[in-house]
């Protein structure tokens, strides 16, 4: 049952999402497709409903969003990816703090996009798709194979110049996603809460406005590199270490 709400899932989201980028590259109009962003919360809501009815809805956006958990988890949500993204800044900046500042203080409308950004998707990748791959596979695997779904979903968005960087190559994007997929995926599994995704997705995509990260706001893709790459060395221990939870058969 499984593996058909996946392959049912990720097939309709894809589609639907790329067909919200064809309109609005038809229209000559790339605002258009920041409506992709709600294609997996309403797949999951759709399928949800018609597979288990209000007891599945309540479970999928009530139940998984209202859920005791420690302090920490919350902190890590929002604070972990920025944290990470300040390192690779100063790092680049040889750790000369007078160079560090924020690219805008902007709040509206950025924030308000931010924000439904996140909630419009989570509750279909991680509320939705993540659990049923945790039935088949352990949290590494799973992870890995959301991410590449969620970066597949991207492309679309990349292909018509909007919601995805354009100053690098998309398969660094998609290396990007998997990691970041990692991330909250380790947070899922110790919380089983849709609001940790939330948050982390609400901080990366912060941290990627408000800080000098992306090629288009620093003219190069080092940053970049440098998140990944430390990026990559935090999931390798957190998954290293976690290995009896995350990496069990």
């Amino acid at each position: 049952m499984e593996k058909k709400e996946i392959i049912i899932f990720s097939t309709a989201t894809i589609v639907l999402s790329s067909l919200v980028c064809l309109i609005a590259h038809q229209l000559d109009n790339p605002g258009i497709s920041i409506l992709s962003v709600f294609t997996p919360s309403i797949v999951a809501l759709t399928m949800t409903a018609a597979a288990t009815g209000k007891k599945g809805l309540v479970e999928l956006f009530v139940k998984q969003t209202v859920k005791k958990m420690a302090v920490k988890w919350l902190l890590l949500s929002l604070f972990g990816i920025p944290a990470v993204a300040s390192l690779a800044i100063l790092t680049s900046l040889n750790f000369d703090l007078s160079g560090f500042h924020l690219r805008t203080t902007q709040l509206l409308p950025q924030v308000v996009v931010i924000i439904l950004i996140a909630i419009g998707e989570e509750y279909g990748w991680r509320g939705y798709l993540l659990p049923r791959l945790m039935k088949k596979m352990n949290v590494l695997y799973a992870s890995i194979v959301l991410g590449l779904i969620w970066g597949l979903w991207h492309f679309p968005a990349y292909l018509i110049g909007a919601g995805v960087p354009q100053q690098m190559n998309f398969s660094v994007f998609l290396l990007w996603v998997v990691l970041g997929t990692l991330f909250m995926g380790w947070l899922y599994y110790y919380t089983k809460s849709v609001l940790t995704s939330i948050l982390a997705h609400i901080s990366a995509n912060a941290a990627f406005n408000y800080l000098l990260i992306l090629p288009e706001f620093t003219g190069s893709t080092n940053t970049f590199w440098l998140l990944i790459g430390y990026m990559s060395v935090l999931m390798a221990v957190v998954y290293a270490v976690g290995r009896k939870d995350l990496i069990k058969n």
